[in-house]
């Protein structure tokens, strides 16, 4: 499972400033991800029951307190706060690939750290401390767990400044997908709480 549809620096910015400016009606299981971990940090700095730092949180996404939030800990850190309310404004890397599926199904599985590896070949991380990150670089799911598919749709799109990147993070995301005949079963995004 994976709660977010963006990987990469600037692509998953644009993606968390989009969900706030949109006031939670971005994609739904960011926003309830997001939310729940809101609700638990608001709990554990004593604003409330569990439910009422719940609705606090819902509360700053739709009033967009939320995004000014984090419009202001982007200045607080000497950075344009100005990409937040304008996510358009990020850089888009040059080249992007979609990824096809290979057969019709459902999306069975996904191997988020292979996705992961996928986002490092476009640039996107570092497989040693000293490599460059592209911040423009990443990936956009298009499908995700439980997701029908049909053969020759786009589960991905890919991104990045030169071409001979994709080839290595195409066969890691393709590998990714497991592409099954059958739905999966619904499984939840938060399996359970940790607590002192």
């Amino acid at each position: 499972l994976t709660a977010c549809s963006m990987m990469g620096a600037q692509l998953k910015g644009k993606e968390d400033s989009i969900t706030l400016r949109l006031k939670g009606n971005g994609p739904a299981d960011l926003t309830t991800v997001c939310l729940e971990l809101a609700a638990n940090m608001l709990y554990m700095a004593g604003k409330g029951s569990l439910e009422e730092c719940r609705k606090l949180a819902e509360g700053a996404m739709a009033d967009g307190s939320a995004l000014d939030a984090l419009a202001n800990m982007v200045k607080g850190q000497h950075g344009d706060e100005s990409y937040i309310y304008h996510p358009e404004k990020f850089p888009r890397s040059a080249l992007s690939k979609e990824v096809k599926a290979e057969k019709d199904g459902y999306v069975c599985h996904m191997d988020t750290e292979s996705i992961g590896i996928a986002s490092v070949c476009l640039g996107a991380g570092r497989s040693r401390k000293d490599d460059v990150i592209d911040y423009k670089a990443g990936i956009i799911l298009k499908k995700k767990y439980g997701e029908p598919v049909k053969a020759g749709e786009t589960l991905a799109v890919l991104y990045a400044d030169d071409e001979k990147l994709f080839a290595e993070a195409e066969k890691k995301l393709l590998a990714a997908y497991e592409i099954g005949d059958t739905k999966p079963a619904e499984e939840p995004l938060v399996y359970d709480r940790v607590t002192a």
